[in-house]
């Protein structure tokens, strides 16, 4: 009888040794911070030859416009054409900063941006859709501007901290590959109030 129970309390030992020893060892890879894979720790995407680019046109239309009650905003929905030259003898494959303008007061009302790749010595043309937010009391037409970013823009992975979490660095690194694809897709809305776009 007093084996059983030395052998019990063994295994109880076991059990708690194998949680005591595991929970940390799980909190300390959270909380350990390792240099970003996305952007090799430097905090920001880097616009490869993208100093020989220049915007040619931007054309835009508001597709849908919304209001998103809770979180007290309006949702603008836009298709963007761009069309961009690349004046370089090297291929450029990097950012571009999209703006949504006031039309009446020229002010900027939110920011995205965008992944183009543009061949050496080569005009392109690109037509997508973008969405951005104002205050809920923009009611003027708006449009949309662009400007090439020549060095780079804040990594999403990291924030722009150029540091990751420990347990996040693998699905980080597997992402490396097609992060810059996964850029493209926008951050998804759900609008419950649909406006028919002002004219």
């Amino acid at each position: 009888m007093t084996l059983n129970l030395g052998k019990n309390k063994l295994k109880i030992q076991r059990k708690m040794l194998a949680f005591f020893g595991i929970v940390p060892l799980l909190l300390a890879t959270a909380l350990i911070r390792v240099p970003c894979p996305i952007c090799g720790g430097s905090g920001s995407v880097s616009s490869t030859g993208m100093e020989g680019v220049t915007i040619s046109k931007v054309e835009s239309s508001t597709q849908s416009t919304s209001l998103q009650a809770c979180a007290n905003y309006r949702l603008y929905n836009m298709e963007i054409t761009l069309t961009l030259y690349n004046s370089s003898t090297r291929d450029a494959d990097g950012w571009v900063d999209l703006y949504l303008l006031d039309y009446s007061k020229g002010t900027i009302l939110d920011t995205e941006f965008t992944v183009e790749v543009i061949p050496a010595g080569t005009e392109a043309t690109d037509t997508f859709y973008a969405n951005f937010k104002a205050e809920v009391d923009t009611v003027g037409p708006v449009t949309v501007s662009a400007g090439v970013e020549k060095s780079g823009v804040a990594c999403k992975a990291c924030n722009g901290t150029g540091k990751v979490a420990l347990n996040a660095w693998p699905f980080y690194n597997s992402m490396k590959a097609s992060f810059t694809e996964t850029q493209r897709i926008f951050k998804p809305y759900n609008a419950p109030i649909f406006i028919q776009p002002e004219h």
